[in-house]
């Protein structure tokens, strides 16, 4: 395989990265944005669906990881800090919002007994 073909595969799997998880962090903010208007199992769904960009977010990053230990070059360049960049905010993302969704529960609940 070409080196040229090499950086593109990479270059792929970054662009991957990125995607996945963008992907993910769109469905945990709307995860929370469902729960505010008190569509708990739509929210679970968009949950799910994070959790599983997130998952393919993580297969793209350790492919990568794999490809630098079997002694293949990869380029660390800004688009590669960029996509770490992105996942690591997801996954913050994601930790942040479950708490605010658990707090917005209870809101929603108070909300009801006021009500």
């Amino acid at each position: 395989m070409t080196e040229t073909v090499k950086e593109e595969m990479s270059s792929d799997m970054i662009f991957q990265l990125i995607s996945y998880s963008g992907d993910a962090r769109s469905y945990i903010y709307e995860a929370y944005d469902s729960v505010r208007e008190g569509r708990y199992e739509e929210s679970d769904s968009l949950l799910q669906k994070a959790d599983e960009a997130i998952i393919e977010a993580h297969n793209m990053q350790t492919n990568l990881i794999h490809k630098e230990a079997r002694g293949e070059k990869v380029e660390i360049n800004l688009l590669l800090v960029h996509a770490q960049d992105h996942l690591m905010n997801t996954l913050l993302s994601k930790e942040l919002v479950k708490n605010m969704i658990k707090m917005q529960k209870e809101i929603n609940e108070l909300k009801g007994k006021i009500e």
